[in-house]
């Protein structure tokens, strides 16, 4: 299926949503049940078909990383790889946008407070010092 997708969009974003999106994938990959996220049935197929590869990764759990890197949320406890987010959603690939800007925001929140944890160690440490 052919999307429009924001500008400005991330690559990974748009790349992930087509190959969740595409029919031919769902016995490796598919939308979940609520349709707010993704499936990954059978991980081995994942990497035998290289379609990881697509999003410059070899190995399972590179891609796995870069998923939450980018925003999702694993699902624990379900049986098989289920991941998740509100703005992740079939048949609304405009919502990507605003799940790229929410995920960039949390980054730099999270830098920002290591940062400043960063600042406070080396102030104590000045003043234990002097």
């Amino acid at each position: 299926m052919v999307h429009e997708y924001p500008k400005g969009l991330c690559s990974f974003y748009s790349d992930i949503y087509e190959v969740v999106d595409d029919p031919s994938l769902d016995s490796i990959i598919s939308w979940s049940k609520s349709n707010k996220g993704f499936v990954i049935w059978n991980p081995q197929e994942l990497i035998e078909k290289r379609i990881v590869s697509r999003f410059f990764c070899r190995e399972l759990s590179q891609f796995i990383s870069d998923v939450e890197l980018f925003g999702f949320r694993r699902v624990k406890g379900s049986k098989h790889m289920k991941f998740t987010n509100a703005n992740f959603v079939r048949g609304q690939p405009d919502l990507l946008k605003k799940m790229q800007s929410e995920t960039s925001f949390a980054r730099f929140k999270k830098r920002r407070r290591a940062a400043r944890a960063k600042a406070q160690v080396e102030e104590r440490l000045q003043r234990l010092q002097i």
